[in-house]
């Protein structure tokens, strides 16, 4: 049963990443795709290259595609199709592979919601999602996306896209990584030295940062937000806070190695519950968390319309978006 469970898993867990990593790699509409002008870019290469940068220049697509790598690999593994033999020194490629990219998929699911627990400001562009033009608040964006990100739906209209947004948000930093995190005691592994994972983790940490600054310089905007805060902070706080984020990864490739070598559930289970924890906004403390970020909690809640603030800038602005949405009515 043990033996057939593992192919099943691996099956199950491809079926789940495969169609968002190849909506990614040849899809048009990629939610996680940089927003860029090609006017823009430093040089004036092919559209198709300023397309491929923006579309990899996010860490959570890369390690995505590299997650689903590993399955496709665990599958022609499991039927045969690839044989992976260790070397004398008890090193396989594979495991290698499946070190560095639960390590990453690990720290794209706990950066990222902790991010938001702060502020989703420092993980989504707001002025692209909701432009200026509409001439809301910036309190009231703010609200909307913290509602996105952790729920409920704004029982407004034109507020519906908050549901598949925090659906997918869920699936691509949450479910996925985890799926990682699982196959470590579902399926059989066997560590290769420490010194090799760790500088494999390395490695990719580096490529990958070079990676990330050379589509900023391309495209001319930052890939995350929180970089270009970084980057405002000054050189000095700016390589600090990279450098606490490669060690943070580098702790999880530790503890990656921790996983497989475990004889419970225990350590698997504690990033589960974390990272699922995080992804509620530490329910039943979301309303604390909205707060800290200067946010009324009763309007998460209840819906900004019960609290009878106005979601725009000017009342210019409200009458125009009003007459749009009668308009829209109309030829509805």
């Amino acid at each position: 049963a043990m033996g057939l469970a593992v192919p099943i898993f691996h099956w199950a867990c491809a079926i789940v990443t495969l169609p968002c990593a190849v909506g990614a790699l040849f899809g048009r509409a990629n939610p996680e795709k940089i927003a860029y002008s090609k006017e823009n870019a430093a040089l004036p290469v092919h559209p198709l290259i300023l397309e491929f940068c923006s579309k990899f220049g996010h860490l959570t697509v890369v390690s995505h595609v590299m997650m689903t790598g590993y399955f496709i690999l665990a599958l022609l593994q499991d039927h045969g199709f690839i044989e992976v033999h260790a070397n004398d020194a008890g090193d396989s490629w594979l495991e290698v592979y499946y070190s560095t990219g639960v390590s990453i998929g690990m720290f794209v699911a706990c950066v990222f919601w902790c991010s938001v627990l702060v502020s989703p400001l420092l993980i989504v562009p707001i002025d692209l999602i909701l432009p200026q033009r509409l001439g809301f608040s910036a309190e009231f964006k703010h609200h909307l996306m913290f509602c996105a990100m952790f729920g409920p739906t704004e029982l407004i209209p034109e507020c519906s896209w908050q549901t598949p947004f925090r659906l997918f948000m869920q699936y691509i930093h949450t479910l996925c990584p985890l799926l990682l995190v699982v196959d470590a005691r579902v399926a059989h592994h066997s560590p290769s030295r420490a010194s090799l994972e760790f500088g494999a983790a390395c490695v990719w940490v580096a490529c990958y940062l070079g990676w990330n600054m050379f589509c900023w310089w391309l495209l001319r905007i930052a890939p995350y937000p929180l970089q270009k805060r970084f980057y405002q902070r000054g050189l000095l706080q700016c390589l600090l806070a990279y450098a606490s984020l490669v060690a943070f990864a580098l702790v999880l490739c530790a503890y990656a190695r921790h996983m497989r070598f475990a004889e419970s559930w225990l350590p698997i289970l504690l990033p589960i519950v974390m990272v699922l924890w995080m992804t509620t906004g530490l329910a039943p403390f979301k309303g604390t968390i909205a707060e800290l970020q200067g946010l009324d909690p009763a309007l998460v809640f209840q819906g900004w319309q019960l609290g009878g603030k106005s979601a725009f800038i000017t009342k210019e602005a409200e009458e125009a978006f009003m007459a749009s949405r009668s308009d829209n009515s109309k030829k509805e």
